[in-house]
């Protein structure tokens, strides 16, 4: 008899042995039959077991399977896997050769498949056992013979349709990856006359184009289709097909019930191996930039699963841990906690022999983030956890600084809050700004997540570079693309460069008596630090050879060449426009009325500068062409701003900055830092103090941690004391 004070688990688990799994061994039958078969525990080496891997999906839609002849419920996405990848009767004529089929070849292993999953494997109502498992997850899915993909049911024939375009056409792309990115070219000049709208433009094209454009259309819709499927975008995912020894990918059509034929009911599973799918997603992300916002393809989602994994040539690591956690920060994940549990699987998941911090589904996000971040800030003596802070919204920095176990999502302003939308890439700059590592960063506070207890600040030290004066419109990926008119003007920010350098250079800065030479050398050092901000520096030669990240990929002749004839074809662009019989006086006043600022621009960039900058990009540009610069700053620049400070220095930085916002160099940090002040500072700042250099007195700052940013113009190789620039040292209290 049960003791009434002991928890009520489902029949079919027994207690588990420390380090010991459960294994599902399914047993063969036809699509309509029920779901049956046992669990057995053994040790993660034992017996040779497949994991599955798949989306739980919608947890109110549940069917039941018989396990150890007990009743267990599961979500319905895992059942169509479990009918999907059971064996079929002897009578089925199943071999156990394809994901379809049995384990083995002898009649007992026909009749049983050897699955680990984990709602069924993993008694999910009993806390401890959870919590341990979680701890497992990743030796788990290393030690399974085979990962098997869940993608899902087909959505009908025309879903199965696209799935097997997909298929076909990423096998076909991968055989010339070259080849198929400049054949896919002509959707971005001709994407936009798939609306019916512009259809008789369409009519124009030839009837060899019409060909190319239709084919390349219904192939990239089909991969559209593809990277839209659920399962791409689960946060578990990454673990379980980055350890992977085999991932095969598989999906169906779900058979009809009531056929009158057996043949109508039989089951074929469309696969693709992942192997083959993350080179196609990773070709795409890093020469493929402009297609993949163009055609607005979910491709590079995929891409960050393989970015957590990469290896370097000595077979270590080349992502780590942190940045890990910030590729799959855009995935969905049912509790916020897993965005960290799941991933510790990760080789520097591990430091000083353990864990990084140990599984805890008994406090809050909130907690669980702000003890990674102390941890790493203390084990490592640097802030790079610091400077992958993304906020989505402006941080409240007056208010809400004690810990408050009723509010998931409360820490402090300087953790990354890895549950909100991750929106951007890492500002890996190459020059460093500061120090890597200092001794002397404090934390203080408690971590412990204690109701009224107040939250930890962080205390460090460094420089005032300057403060934002000016800061532009958030950029977008679609911005980028130069395409056509009708494109242009269908952009959230039409004519995005044009508007982006006045902000960053207004009319009249240089006065109006300036030399026109003297004014054309701000101008272009102006555009030069801009470009480099966006793109995040440039490579020596002797790099490019390297293998492909985000980022620079260009020496800075060749970028200086890349950018001008970005220049170029936008003023182009808005040439066409301003002449464009289209755009007549009654569309203006429309945007007008509308207070749509983002209506044509009244001059191009190209047009505001003086004769001899005009003169000096057409030398640059000669013989180039903008794609390469436009694949390096893509990613950087997605959902970030451009800004201008006090003294006229330009810099890139979160989505989140304001005017009044300090550009800051602060110690242990590579990349510098937006800080803002808060009122308890009592409006101390870089205006407090008039000494430099190193008599100066450190002022003191209070301030919330806003995001990093980069200034080219202030980030010297070699420089790493902000004395060298006459700016003005500060203690940071960052709450």
């Amino acid at each position: 008899m049960n003791d009434p004070g002991s928890p009520h688990y489902p029949e079919c688990y027994r207690p588990l042995p420390p380090e010991l799994i459960r294994v599902f061994e399914l047993e063969a039958g036809e699509f309509s039959d029920p779901i049956v078969g046992r669990l057995v525990s053994q040790a993660i080496d034992g017996e040779p077991y497949e994991a599955v891997s798949y989306v739980w999906g919608d947890r109110r839609e549940r069917h039941d399977i018989i396990v150890d002849g007990a009743t267990l419920s599961v979500t319905a996405n895992l059942h169509g896997a479990l009918t999907a990848f059971r064996p079929r009767p002897l009578s089925g004529g199943g071999d156990g050769s394809d994901p379809a089929a049995g384990t083995g070849t002898g009649l007992a292993q026909q009749q049983i498949r050897r699955l680990w999953a984990d709602a069924v494997c993993i008694n999910q109502e009993n806390l401890p056992e959870r919590t341990s498992q979680v701890e497992l997850m990743g030796r788990i899915f290393a030690g399974a013979r085979r990962v098997l993909a869940w993608l899902g049911w087909e959505a009908g024939e025309v879903g199965r349709r696209h799935m097997q375009v997909a298929i076909r056409f990423i096998h076909a792309f991968m055989e010339d990856p070259e080849a198929g990115l400049r054949d896919a070219r002509i959707l971005l000049h001709h994407h936009d006359l798939a609306a019916p709208a512009p259809a008789a433009r369409l009519a124009l094209l030839s009837e060899d184009d019409r060909r190319r454009f239709d084919e390349q259309a219904r192939k990239w819709e089909a991969i559209k289709v593809f990277f839209a499927i659920e399962y791409f975008h689960r946060t578990w995912i990454v673990q379980e097909l980055g350890l992977a020894r085999e991932a095969i990918m598989c999906a169906a059509l779900k058979p009809i019930h009531g056929a009158e034929h057996e043949e109508a009911r039989a089951l074929e599973l469309d696969l693709v191996e992942w192997p083959l799918v993350g080179r196609f997603v990773r070709f795409l992300d890093y020469s493929g930039a402009s297609l993949v916002t163009h055609l607005d393809l979910l491709t590079w989602v995929a891409h960050h699963i393989l970015m957590v994994w990469e290896m370097r040539e000595d077979g270590t690591p080349d992502c780590d841990f942190l940045t890990g956690m910030h590729w799959t920060r855009i995935l969905g994940v049912t509790d916020a906690r897993d965005r960290v549990y799941s991933l510790l699987g990760h080789p520097l998941a591990v430091m000083d022999g353990e864990l990084v911090i140990k599984p805890d589904y008994t406090v809050t996000r909130g907690v669980i983030y702000t003890k990674l971040a102390v941890t790493l800030i203390r084990k490592t003596g640097n802030l790079y956890v610091v400077n992958l802070v993304d906020h989505e919204e402006d941080p409240s920095v007056e208010e809400a600084r004690t810990w408050d176990p009723a509010d998931e999502g409360r820490m402090p302003s300087w953790v990354p809050d890895w549950h909100s939308i991750n929106r951007t890439t890492p500002l890996h700059y190459p020059i460093g700004g500061a120090e890597a590592k200092d001794a002397e960063i404090q934390i203080n506070g408690a971590t412990e997540g204690a109701e009224g207890s107040p939250l930890p600040h962080l205390l460090a030290q460094g420089w005032v570079v300057d403060e934002i004066s000016a800061v532009s419109r958030r950029m977008e990926t679609t911005d980028f693309p130069v395409t056509n008119l009708a494109r242009e003007r269908a952009k959230k920010n039409p004519f995005w460069l044009d508007r982006l350098w006045e902000v960053v250079f207004p009319a009249g800065r240089g006065g109006e008596e300036e030399e026109e030479e003297s004014a054309a050398g701000d101008a272009l050092a102006a555009l030069e630090t801009l470009s480099i901000a966006l793109s995040l520096g440039t490579k020596p030669e002797t790099q490019l050879e390297t293998e492909n990240k985000v980022g620079p990929k260009q020496t800075l002749e060749g970028h200086h060449g890349s950018f001008a004839a970005y220049v170029l074809e936008f003023h182009e662009l808005w040439r066409r426009a301003s002449e464009a019989s289209s755009i007549s006086d009654d569309d203006h006043d429309d945007h007008h009325h509308r207070g749509d600022e983002y209506s044509l621009p009244a001059r191009s960039l190209y047009d505001s500068l003086p004769v001899p900058a005009q003169a000096e990009l057409r030398r640059r540009a000669a013989g180039t062409t903008s794609g390469t610069w436009i694949e390096c700053m893509t990613w950087p620049s997605m959902c970030r701003v451009a800004y201008r400070t006090t003294s006229g220095l330009v810099g890139m930085g979160s989505r989140v900055t304001r005017p009044g916002d300090l550009v800051c160099r602060v110690r242990g940090s590579e990349v510098l830092m937006t800080l803002r002040r808060i009122r308890e500072d009592s409006g101390s700042g870089a205006e407090t103090t008039t000494k430099t250099g190193a008599d100066a007195v450190p002022i003191s700052i209070s301030c919330a941690h806003i995001g990093p940013t980069v200034v080219p113009a202030r980030m010297k190789r070699g420089v790493v004391d902000g004395g060298a620039f006459g700016e003005v040292p500060a203690c940071f209290r960052i709450v």
